[in-house]
């Protein structure tokens, strides 16, 4: 309760610290896309895939901001990971059809992707 009197500046920052030292003990390296072989959430959305028609895969877990295409035909069908928002400022964006990956800030930040328009 005491937290969200806090201004958020100061809030983000004790955020940021506690996540830093979680890291530090657990050995958790700064993220990386190692490859769509290498990632296990492709590998997941791939099998699922198998069994059912989806058109987007959205998550959260892996902090990096990914828009990967798995399958062109018959139908497109991305994988969409959000990023997050203390170090890439991402979100998504869904207009009814159309869903994209943006930024909050102006800075450049690198977009993970296979997609040539994206």
């Amino acid at each position: 309760m005491l937290f969200g009197w806090l201004p958020p500046v100061f809030g983000l920052g004790i955020a940021e610290f506690f996540s830093r030292q979680s890291r530090a003990k657990t050995g958790a390296a700064e993220e990386v896309f190692r490859g769509a072989d290498s990632e296990w959430l492709i590998a997941y959305c791939n099998e699922r895939l198998k069994k059912e028609s989806v058109d987007f895969f959205i998550f959260g877990h892996r902090h990096l901001p990914i828009d990967w295409e798995l399958t062109s035909t018959p139908a497109v069908v991305r994988y969409i990971n959000l990023g997050d928002w203390i170090r890439y400022y991402s979100y998504a964006v869904l207009d009814g059809s159309q869903l994209s990956l943006r930024f909050f800030t102006d800075q450049q930040h690198k977009l993970i992707s296979n997609r040539q328009n994206a």
